[in-house]
């Protein structure tokens, strides 16, 4: 997405110099560590006060410090995808969140054509707007909630997922999926979602696969729900009405192709929020932002302008 075209961007406050750079723990000896480090040294470069910090609750504490104090730049978030998601669901709703990617997939990065150097992050911290992007919330029914930057996932892909993390031994890449795949659509029963929303009545959407979208991105650069805007307010459905191995290849192929949207088992709706449950399988599971999650049954809803993120001017 062109940042251009988002709306009510806000200059940085040039006389915050702090900036907390978030970095995994098991990175920090790694390129990902090397990579912030670079980072760090620009910014001082530049007169900024930049610290590398590897422990979750310090840079929280910190943060909340600095925003009270008016001083907080940004936190700057080394990592993928689920860094994003972690740092937007622990930092004060004040901090001001830019992105260094360093993950699989990276799919918020490249959605909004954000900057993957350390030079060009240090151009982005130095020079960048802020915009008041959406976030999701997924509540289960024990009460628990969190926040997701992307997107939702019901059905066969959280599975994925959850068999993953269960399998995982290393550093992800995108050979890592294949296992857990192969493992999943074996024994997967493809259990019936039921889908509700106030805001189109009494009717049930009936699916086998779910993905509740709040950027039109998913990974491979898959166009799920064409019509969803970063600032909009709205969730994007894509519900898949089939079940089964093949179906669930016919729909990736689909997907791949962008050709998803013109099926008659392929239903795509714009809601502000939304429930999801199964009477075939109570406790299906869900992801958020390709990180496991909980089980249904959930209520997932839009969070207007909640992200600060941090953009290229133009």
């Amino acid at each position: 997405m062109n940042t251009a075209n988002l709306d009510n961007t806000q200059p940085l406050n040039n006389q915050a110099k702090k900036v907390i750079i978030s970095l995994n723990p098991k990175a920090g000896s790694g390129p990902s560590g090397q990579l912030a480090a670079e980072l760090r040294n620009i910014l001082n470069s530049r007169g900024f006060k930049a610290e590398v910090d590897t422990d979750l609750p310090s840079i929280v504490s910190k943060s909340k410090l600095a925003v009270a104090a008016n001083n907080l730049r940004c936190v700057v978030g080394v990592g993928g995808d689920g860094t994003q998601t972690l740092m937007l669901n622990e930092l004060p709703p004040e901090a001001n969140l830019c992105v260094f990617p360093q993950g699989t997939e990276n799919v918020l990065a490249k959605y909004f054509q954000l900057p993957q150097t350390p030079e060009e992050v240090a151009d982005l911290v130095t020079h960048g707007r802020v915009a008041q992007i959406d976030a999701g919330r997924i509540t289960e029914a024990n009460g628990e909630s969190k926040l997701f930057c992307l997107m939702v996932g019901c059905g066969v892909d959280a599975a994925i997922v959850h068999q993953l993390a269960a399998d995982r031994t290393g550093h992800i890449t995108k050979l890592s999926y294949l296992p857990p795949i192969w493992k999943v659509i074996k024994k997967y029963n493809y259990p019936k979602l039921l889908v509700t929303s106030e805001e189109w009545g009494n009717e049930v959407l009936d699916a086998h696969v779910l993905f509740v979208m709040n950027i039109n991105r998913y990974a491979l650069g898959i166009s799920m729900t064409p019509d969803i805007k970063p600032q909009d307010g709205k969730l994007g459905i894509c519900a898949f009405k089939k079940r089964g191995v093949f179906q669930m290849l016919r729909y990736f192929l689909l997907l791949l192709t962008n050709q998803h949207h013109k099926r008659k088992d392929c239903v795509i709706r714009y809601v502000s929020s939304l429930k999801v449950s199964s009477k075939e399988m109570p406790d299906a599971p869900t992801q958020i932002d390709g990180d496991p999650c909980g089980t249904l049954p959930v209520t997932i809803e839009t969070v207007p302008q909640r992200l600060r993120l941090i953009v290229p001017a133009s």
